[in-house]
């Protein structure tokens, strides 16, 4: 039984091994530790993808700026939140309450998300050229309950909007789901019952609905949400970052 099952396997390393055979001894080493390396990058890739459930095809998020960088003895992240109506119990609650910096790399679970928690959500379409094109990693800081296109009740803080003002954000998704040309979203939720997030990077001065000198985004849609972050693994990111930069310089794209 057990031979069997294995079989493929064989047969598939023996022809493996017989095209590595045909290659120079010099190129054979490098070709072989290639491929060992992708394959065992795919294997991790497809391990985490079916154990944590994100709506990303790599669970796995390098971060390219230092909006949620913490600097040592700061808190005004919590000092935001405070302001605004955030108990220190909540605040000291939230998960990833150390940030991480630029050039880690964050491991990303099922987009299922709330008051606190870090998500990776996609830009939409008024804000996709903002800076770059890569999705934003930010902290909800406020929560809108939509029921039936309207808003129930919200947790924590929406910033410089209000139930009044959020509604048009509630009609933008229910103008999305009947089909409306303005549409902003490239995702949104199907039906009344939805939630909407208010974002922010912890290292911003705003949150990046309300922030005039770095709007980023609308409220946030939880279709819009591809992924909730898991665990930070410190400059691992940054061979991609390097990688991009010599890229952008090769190719003239500053």
């Amino acid at each position: 039984m057990w031979g069997q099952i294995m079989a493929p396997y064989n047969l598939l390393k023996s022809k493996y091994e017989k095209a590595l055979g045909m290659l120079p001894k010099w190129l054979s080493p490098w070709v072989r530790d290639i491929v060992d390396v992708g394959t065992t990058v795919a294997v991790i890739i497809l391990v985490l993808k079916l154990l944590l459930g994100a709506d990303m095809l790599v669970p796995l998020v390098v971060v390219t700026s230092q909006s949620m960088q913490h600097e040592s003895h700061d808190n005004s992240w919590m000092v935001w939140m405070e302001k605004r109506g955030m108990d220190d119990g909540t605040i000291a609650s939230f998960p990833l309450s150390n940030g991480f910096s630029m050039g880690d790399m964050i491991v990303v679970t099922a987009p299922t998300s709330g008051l606190g928690d870090v998500i990776i959500y996609e830009r939409d379409l008024h804000h996709l050229n903002f800076s770059s094109t890569d999705p934003i990693i930010h902290r909800v800081v406020g929560v809108a309950h939509v029921r039936d296109y309207n808003i129930q009740n919200v947790e924590g803080s929406l910033d410089c909007l209000n139930k009044k003002s959020m509604m048009k954000y509630v009609k933008m998704v229910e103008g999305c789901q009947v089909g409306d040309a303005g549409c902003p979203y490239t995702r949104y939720p199907e039906g009344g019952d939805f939630k909407l997030f208010v974002t922010k990077g912890d290292n911003n001065v705003g949150s990046d609905q309300c922030n005039i000198k770095l709007n980023i985004a609308y409220p946030v849609n939880d279709a819009q949400v591809t992924g909730k972050a898991l665990l930070r693994l410190p400059f691992l990111g940054w061979p991609k970052i390097i990688l991009t930069v010599l890229f952008r310089v090769l190719t003239l794209q500053f």
